[in-house]
């Protein structure tokens, strides 16, 4: 994995390392060491250092150096019929991780929502090939009103303790369950329904929206009107 500083520390090691300045251009070192046998040893020298930096990188865990984000496919059911749940929202969001001296923090980068089919089954397209990427492995919130919500990053769903607990495997697809809820469990629990990244525009997010209003005017809480400046 790469953070998001790592190119940026690559290119200016690249832009100061095999660059020349006006000063080495005015006193004809530039040209000497250009076309001298001096310019291929510092040239190997510099290349060699570039090489031990993207391996110093990838060794401490600031890079994926090439990762294919690809589709992500599951099935949801209810946990004690084990029935296929049709019109669940899934909610897929993708983070972006920066790395400095003091730590490392990550920021929003993109999101994409769909609906469980009458199988219960969805899928959400992924990003694609990346190379020298910062980007995070999907995270994802499932929710269907009336029902308790699942969330997690999909990477872990085969390490996660509880995601071990409960979740089952059909080959490569996760059948993650939810379970059905009381009014008086539902009005308990405050920090539910999950409320989606608030950097995500509302065209990205809109289906997971409507879907926590309706939850809100089941329980008879006000529901959500605007989200970043734009009406829902």
């Amino acid at each position: 994995m790469i953070c998001a500083a790592c190119p940026k520390l690559i290119v200016r090691y690249v832009r100061n390392e095999f660059t020349w300045s006006e000063g080495e251009k005015r006193n004809g070192w530039h040209s000497e060491m250009r076309h001298g046998q001096g310019h291929g040893e510092l040239m190997k020298t510099k290349l060699k250092l570039l090489l031990i930096l993207i391996i110093l990188l990838l060794q401490t865990g600031c890079l994926y150096a090439v990762r294919y984000d690809g589709s992500y496919h599951g099935k949801v059911v209810d946990i004690e019929t084990r029935e296929p749940l049709e019109g669940v929202v899934v909610l897929g969001t993708w983070s972006v991780y920066h790395f400095d001296v003091g730590g490392g923090h990550s920021t929003y980068h993109d999101a994409r929502e769909t609906v469980t089919d009458k199988n219960g089954e969805f899928t959400i397209s992924g990003e694609g090939l990346r190379i020298l990427s910062s980007l995070q492995p999907m995270s994802f919130i499932i929710f269907k009103t009336g029902y308790s919500y699942f969330d997690g990053s999909w990477d872990t769903l085969k390490t996660d303790y509880y995601s071990l607990q409960v979740v089952k495997w059909d080959g490569e697809t996760p059948i993650i369950p939810i379970r059905k809820m009381t009014m008086e469990e539902r009005r308990k629990i405050m920090t539910f329904p999950p409320i989606p990244p608030t950097e995500a525009t509302v065209d990205k997010i809109i289906l997971m929206l409507k879907e926590i209003n309706k939850e809100a005017i089941e329980r008879g809480v006000g529901t959500i009107e605007i989200w970043r400046g734009k009406r829902i």
